[in-house]
């Protein structure tokens, strides 16, 4: 790139960033301390609550999936991977 381009993106990330700035100062001078204090509590709540769901059904899938192995079968992908991990150390 010569100077002239350099100089010219420059000015285009300044404006950018300008407008980002301004658009952001809007929305927090929009929302009040109230809103905030409840928005920025309920976020972590959220995603914990969606996070355990979420274990939750891999839980239940992983049993499902054991319980309709047969026994034979579970032991032998269990020594299986004894052995892979003794071998790759």
């Amino acid at each position: 790139m010569t100077n002239p381009q350099l100089h010219k993106e420059l000015e285009q990330l300044r404006q950018q960033v300008a407008a980002l700035s301004k658009a952001r100062a809007e929305q927090k001078s929009t929302n009040s301390p109230g809103e905030k204090e409840s928005s920025s509590t309920s976020e972590p709540e959220e995603s914990d609550a969606a996070f355990k769901n979420e274990i939750d059904e891999l839980l239940k899938m992983l049993q499902d999936e054991v319980r309709d192995m047969p026994a034979v079968t579970a032991l032998v992908v269990f020594a299986l991977g004894i052995l892979m991990g003794r071998f790759m150390r």
